[in-house]
């Protein structure tokens, strides 16, 4: 059972984004995967864990894997969460003309609400912002391969 966590409005870049949790992982893990269009700029996500664990998945035009047979690209990366941290930072970030990465905002997530979950992040292209507000339009971990080992 998936729910929905956050949506994003209003600004261009980032706007229509859904992430959306799934319980699959170890109470002390999180995994988190982005997911684009193929032919989108770079969306880079960094994740501060606390002050000496940060992690950064990237997904986009070059970067990512292919989902099968669908325009659409994914990355991921698992962490251990830090319980005595109240929350995790994520930073949102955009590949701009030339390659060159542009902070579009930042989000904190409660260790509690994000602990044990696969978070989705769906990243829709600025001329489709509404692609994945459909639930049949957004992946789930098991129809992107994803299990609890990988």
């Amino acid at each position: 059972m998936s729910s929905i966590i956050d949506t994003f409005v209003g600004n261009e870049d980032i706007s229509g984004v859904v992430i959306e949790k799934f319980p699959d992982q170890p109470p002390n893990m999180v995994r988190v995967v982005i997911v684009t269009n193929v032919n989108s700029y770079t969306k880079n996500l960094t994740i501060h864990v606390n002050k000496d664990r940060v992690y950064t998945v990237y997904c986009g035009y070059r970067n990512g894997i292919p989902f099968r047979g669908g325009g659409t690209k994914y990355n991921q990366v698992s962490f251990e969460i830090d319980d005595t941290r109240p929350n995790i930072l994520f930073s949102f970030w955009k590949a701009r003309n030339f390659g060159l990465l542009e902070r579009v905002t930042e989000r904190n997530y409660s260790v509690s609400s994000i602990q044990g979950n696969t978070l989705i992040i769906s990243w829709p292209n600025r001329n489709n912002p509404r692609q994945f507000e459909l639930k049949q339009n957004r992946h789930t971990p098991s129809q992107l391969g994803l299990n609890l080992t990988n």
